[in-house]
Order: C-alpha cells, then structure tokens, then sequence
C-alpha cells in the first residue's frame, strides 16, 4: 500500500509537513515542561499573614501528615488562626539567603514549631480566624 503526501506551500513558504512537525515538537516541549514542572513554586510569594507557633496540629485521616493546625499568640494580621492545609499548600525551609522546598510533616512533628503562614482564598472573620495556606515557611 502506497501512501500519498500532499505538499501545500503556505504564505511564507512553509509545507503543511513542516508546519505538522513543528506543531508536534512545539506540544512535546510544552508537555515535558509541564510534567517536569515542580508543584510549588521556587519562593513563597507575598508576606506571611500570621507568624507564630503551632500549639496544635491534626493529622489528615489515614495518613499522619497534617492536614490542619492551630497557631496561637501568633504576629502579623491575625493573633490566633486555625490553619487547613491541602495538597496545594507549598511547604518551605529558610536556606542560606533563600528558601528550599520541603515534603509536608507529620503533625507531630509541626507542633511546636515556628512558622510563617501566607493564606489563600476566604478567610473566615471567626475567632479565631479559619483559612487555607497558600504556603508554610517552618522555623527552627
């Protein structure tokens, strides 16, 4: 069986072939980049909106990474905050002059902790104030 290409010559004299293949590596680049794309972003963007302590964290169900926490005397906008965390939540730790990703924790292991909390979304105006974390910079 015999195969027929057609070979149209465009306005700048590009063939319909290249243009297909051009097409195609163009996808091909933009879907590796998107699969090689790491979730969080490289820094944290924006200021915290609350500093403080976690008194207590909540492990998420079946698992023990936290899944919510609780900051109380905390600095910033609020001075308490029942935080929710999500899968979207970008978690980071000072390094050097910058910052460095991390895996989320367990809730144990974040109680206790200091930590800078920049929110996303709504925050509910109840006391104390309810919302989701865009990101989690964990002190020492």
């Amino acid at each position: 069986m015999s195969q027929t290409s057609v070979v149209v010559k465009g306005r700048q004299g590009m063939t319909t072939t290249t243009l297909a293949l051009l097409t195609a590596a163009m996808l091909a680049v933009a879907s590796l980049a998107v699969a090689c794309a790491d979730d969080q972003p490289a820094v944290p963007a924006g200021d915290p909106n609350i500093t403080g302590v976690v008194a207590t964290a909540t492990p998420a169900d079946g698992s023990d990474v936290v899944s919510a926490f609780l900051i109380d005397r905390g600095n910033g906008d609020y001075d308490k905050a029942s935080v929710t965390v999500t899968g979207d939540t970008g978690w980071y730790r000072r390094s050097g002059d910058g910052f460095e990703a991390i895996d989320r924790p367990t809730a144990t292991a974040l109680t206790g902790k200091s930590v800078e909390v920049r929110f996303t979304g709504p925050v509910a105006e109840s006391y104390p104030v309810q919302a989701t974390a865009a990101w989690v910079v964990l002190g020492d």
